[in-house]
């Protein structure tokens, strides 16, 4: 037998070790960088290629017990095509088309601001506060509106919170004429 096949037990080893941890360990913290695109879409082609590799390291050694009389023929050729095919079943989950999609991006408020319906506007007016700053301050005009001229309670109070979270303090309050107060307090908004 030669001397390869006695070192490639220990290589073996070595690479089942890797792709198994690569598989199942790092392979869904993989798949979320690359959706979140801070990984590119290529690197989650390294657990399918350890797996790869190590498919082909052994069904060399295998092959190699084979021709030496040590290992029946028939076993050696079954193991190599499960592990072929676990091998394209963990590359059908790495590469498939629905992880790579990519997440979908916050809901716009212009028209939940604008809806009928009092408690979609009172949403709207709250998630206002939670949106990046330079959005939230995007609303303010419909949120100044809001404040002075809606008939809900809820909706008055929401947007008035929204506004002071964005400005940080209580500028314009509420009733008459808090819109010119609010509008006093946010000069440069769009």
């Amino acid at each position: 037998m030669p001397r390869w096949v006695r070192a490639a037990r220990w290589v073996l080893l070595g690479l089942l070790v890797a792709s198994a941890a690569l598989t199942l360990g790092a392979l869904p913290a993989l798949q979320r960088e690359v959706v979140g695109g801070r990984w590119p879409p290529a690197a989650l082609w390294v657990p399918p290629a350890f797996l790869g590799i190590f498919i082909v390291v052994f069904a060399g050694y295998r092959f190699a017990l084979v021709r030496a009389g040590r290992y029946p023929a028939g076993k050696a050729f079954v193991q190599v095509g499960l592990m072929g095919l676990v091998a394209a079943v963990i590359a059908g989950i790495a590469l498939g088309p629905a992880e790579r999609e990519p997440a979908p991006g916050p809901v716009a408020l212009d028209r939940a601001l604008a809806s009928s319906s009092t408690e979609v506007r009172a949403l709207a007016a709250e998630l206002v506060r939670y949106r990046p700053r330079q959005e939230g301050l995007r609303h303010v005009p419909r949120l100044i509106q809001l404040v002075e001229r809606d008939p809900a309670p809820g909706v008055r109070r929401e947007a008035r919170a929204s506004l002071v979270a964005l400005l940080g303090h209580d500028a314009g309050g509420e009733g008459p004429g808090a819109s010119s107060r609010w509008q006093a307090a946010f000069p440069r908004t769009p």
